[in-house]
């Protein structure tokens, strides 16, 4: 490739993205792509999961696209907080593509579970699925109970075997209660009616893209859709989006591109709230064989004119070989903090939202390696320094639910990953992350653990029994109270084992118990998870 040809890829990114930040459509990155033939491996109780954060970039990675899905991608404070539900369903691909699967269970807690999956052939033209899935559970505690439903479709066409064009359409029904009245101190009862809370979320999603190298060697992506949320008292907020990614690889391992995100927010409520959001992020990569180089540089502007520039680079080296890299860089995103954000975090909240967005400037080191064998390891030190991050305080009004307030801090802490395999027989995870926090103006970081741990193992017996244990911990976390008490909320250890026999080439039974200890975690005050749980069933696919 000629240094001219060069030159007329960055022009036509640089022209991409220019057209699509002078129409100011509306955005956000939301409605998955779905493989609807998926199984699921039940988690129980995870009102208790700790999910860790902050893995190293590998190296020459590629910058992330510009996004605002909070809870699995931008929202990198080491602790991740977590939705008060007794049972969560991440996914579980099978190894084989499947026309139908379905999976039915009961456990404990009058736990229904049901799941349906249709997909069709693999196709050069099209392929295609629809999915849904439902579960429900009642606790020990007054109005516990809860219930999620999730339907959708997707599909994905092709055109001339060089463009894809995906379309996905979402609905999910999540009905809870505010049950975190019941205490020691207080005896109070509520009809389910008067505490209930039902969240409708739905959208849509398409776009295009190129699966093969086109005339001008550029790849792209485009995304366009609409997503709505629901509560129970019809406040409601809508989500128009685009977004758009460009990238093209130049001479000796250089690459650049871009990132466009045009996200508009309108919040219908007791405090309305509307913010369209244009963000533009180019990019710049050198690949060499033992260090590469990546820069980037965000740029975000809203309604009010307010610009947040937001740098990000960062450097490895290897060490020894690809077994040992030395990593550091700086870091830099804007999290967006929406209704439908906000209630994933934490469902509870009081009526009287208050929307700002948080910055988060992060500056890390650290070194990833790998052994010749099977084990692996990431050490990692980091340095956020975080401008309207959300803290979760108790409603003096009301204290089942929860207001947000928004504090400048800065965390200093350390991640350690450790991994370790033999392939189709054992599988060893486990990972710790500490941090403090320091230039808080209140006094706690509320409802925010600064210790977080998890280990996790699976063993195969043989070719029909799989069996493993999860187990995760976080430390005390601190509740504000009227008066301003601080209220101690104890840590947790939670022990998991699930089990799963294929009985033929078509059935499988599944046993998951978790919670062994009993334990009633408060992820938020006066909220405790449901202890104890099992459930099992069987599942089919052809």
């Amino acid at each position: 490739m000629n240094i001219k040809m060069s030159k007329v890829k960055i022009i036509l990114i640089v022209f991409v993205l220019a057209v699509f930040s002078a129409n100011k459509i509306n955005a956000q990155v939301g409605g998955e792509e779905v493989d609807v033939v998926v199984g699921y491996n039940p988690i129980l109780a995870d009102a208790v999961k700790v999910d860790i954060q902050g893995e190293i970039p590998k190296t020459g990675s590629k910058p992330d696209t510009l996004s605002y899905n909070v809870k699995t991608d931008l929202f990198k404070v080491a602790y991740r907080p977590l939705k008060v539900n007794p049972i969560a369903l991440p996914k579980d691909k099978p190894e084989e593509l499947e026309n139908v699967y379905a999976k039915a269970g009961f456990g404990t807690q009058i736990t229904p579970l049901l799941e349906a999956y249709i997909n069709s052939n693999r196709s050069d033209k099209y392929n295609f699925g629809i999915y849904g899935k439902y579960i429900s559970s009642q606790g020990a505690l007054e109005n516990q109970d809860f219930s999620d439903l999730d339907v959708g479709a997707s599909a994905k066409f092709f055109f001339n075997k060089k463009i894809a064009v995906p379309l996905n359409i979402f609905y999910n029904n999540d009905v809870l209660h505010y049950y975190g009245y019941n205490n020691e101190d207080t005896v109070l009862s509520f009809t389910s009616k008067e505490v209930k809370q039902r969240f409708d979320y739905f959208g849509f999603n398409t776009g295009f893209e190129n699966i093969v190298e086109n005339t001008v060697k550029i790849d792209y992506k485009i995304r366009g859709g609409f997503t709505r949320i629901n509560d129970i008292n019809k406040y409601n907020e809508i989500n128009p989006f685009v977004s758009a990614f460009v990238e093209t690889q130049l001479e000796n391992g250089h690459e650049t591109g871009g990132t466009l995100l045009i996200d508009h927010y309108q919040y219908n409520g007791p405090n309305d709230y509307k913010n369209t959001i244009i963000g533009v992020k180019p990019h710049y990569n050198i690949i060499n064989d033992d260090w590469s180089v990546k820069a980037a540089f965000e740029f975000n502007i809203d309604d009010n004119g307010e610009f947040k520039p937001l740098p990000d680079a960062e450097f490895s080296k290897d060490l020894i070989g690809d077994k040992l890299v030395f990593i550091v860089g700086a870091d830099s995103y804007l999290k967006r903090n929406s209704f439908k954000n906000l209630t994933d975090e934490n469902p509870f909240l009081a009526d009287t939202i208050v929307f700002e967005n948080s910055v988060f400037y992060e500056y890390y080191g650290g070194i990833r390696g790998s052994t010749y064998g099977n084990f692996s390891f990431n050490l990692k030190g980091y340095i956020k320094d975080i401008k309207d991050m959300v803290f979760f305080v108790n409603d003096s009004n009301d204290l089942k639910r929860f207001d947000i307030i928004y504090d400048d801090a800065k965390i200093t802490g350390v991640n350690v990953e450790l991994s370790y395999f033999t392939a189709g027989k054992l599988r060893i995870l486990g990972a710790v992350n500490a941090f403090a926090f320091s230039d808080l103006s209140i006094d706690k970081p509320l409802h925010t653990p600064t210790l977080d741990w998890t280990f996790s193992t699976d063993y195969h017996f043989n070719k029909k029994l799989q069996a493993g244990f999860d187990v995760f911990g976080a430390n005390k976390s601190y509740a504000l109270l009227p008066g301003n008490t601080i209220e101690t909320i104890d840590g947790t250890v939670d022990i998991n084992f699930a089990a799963t026999y294929k009985y033929s080439k078509y059935f499988n039974l599944f046993v998951q118990v978790n919670n062994i200890m009993g334990t009633k975690y408060e992820r938020f005050y006066n909220y405790p998870g449901y202890g104890f749980q099992a459930l099992g069933g069987l599942s089919f696919s052809f």
